[in-house]
């Protein structure tokens, strides 16, 4: 894949996936504008401070995000063990104000990818209650709907996911008419800093039966790097609107339960 002359917005890219992410994109020639709330230098072209929690803080970092831009990575995440509001703020609302306000920005045929998880993946039981969110455009209306629901940090954790993964849909219908193509990734378990906080919040027993269905271990954040720069090629592969799972087959278990043959542990 080549990004050669491409600018890319990558928010989260202090740790993590969005870090991997950024340092893949620059090596296949993109220019990074790095956003996160904790510096990073290193693996973008022009960093950014961004609180996601903040729409304020958000609305100066627009001001330093010149055109032409060719693509938007939203990385930036944060675990189910911390308060709910914050969960919610930085994994749907900042996500949602930063991509609302950059569309305008974007290049015709320019590509989005948001991280969801595979904990979203029961969107559809849900759909009733996301789709009302999602009507409410604004922070804070949307933010009080949301504290109405009394959802406690974890359960948000998997509903944050779920709104992006329809959120995703929603932008990729509405930007269709200019090439602009919107996907959402959803990861299983990954070797990142917040790890252990995923183990705590979701259930040390669950998440080892998946990590053995994917064959023993737990992702590695350039695993996940690659399938945005996949989804985020120019080339597009007429792709858009689409959620793509990447946890090493996990999900297997999940669907097939005792039918799943687990595979034998690889490097």
């Amino acid at each position: 894949m080549s990004f050669t002359d491409k600018r890319i917005v990558v928010t989260g890219v202090s740790s993590g996936v969005g870090k991997a992410t950024a340092l893949a994109l620059m090596n296949a020639g993109a220019s990074v504008i790095g956003l996160d709330v904790k510096p990073a230098q290193e693996n973008c072209s022009q960093f950014i401070l961004c609180d996601l929690s903040n729409p304020n803080s958000i609305d100066q970092a627009l001001t330093e995000i010149t055109q032409p831009i060719d693509g938007l990575a939203n990385i930036a995440g944060v675990p189910g063990s911390l308060p709910a509001d914050l969960v919610f703020k930085v994994n749907f609302l900042g996500l949602r104000y930063l991509t609302t306000q950059l569309l305008p920005k974007l290049a015709d045929k320019a590509s989005v990818v948001n991280v969801a998880s595979t904990a979203g993946a029961g969107w559809r039981k849900h759909k009733a209650v996301s789709e009302s969110l999602l009507t409410l455009g604004e922070w804070r209306p949307c933010l009080e709907a949301f504290q109405a629901l009394n959802m406690d940090a974890v359960t948000t954790y998997d509903f944050t996911k779920e709104l992006v993964i329809l959120y995703t849909m929603l932008v990729a219908s509405n930007q269709r008419h200019r090439g602009v193509r919107v996907n959402s990734v959803s990861p299983g378990a990954v070797c990142t800093p917040i790890l252990a906080d995923f183990y705590d919040t979701m259930g040390d027993e669950l998440l080892q039966n998946l990590k053995e269905q994917a064959g023993g271990r737990d992702a590695y954040p350039e695993e996940i790097a690659g399938a945005i720069l996949l989804m985020l090629d120019p080339r597009g592969f007429w792709i858009n609107g689409t959620d793509l799972i990447v946890d090493g087959g996990a999900e297997v278990l999940m669907n097939l339960e005792g039918l799943a043959t687990p595979p034998l542990p690889f490097n």
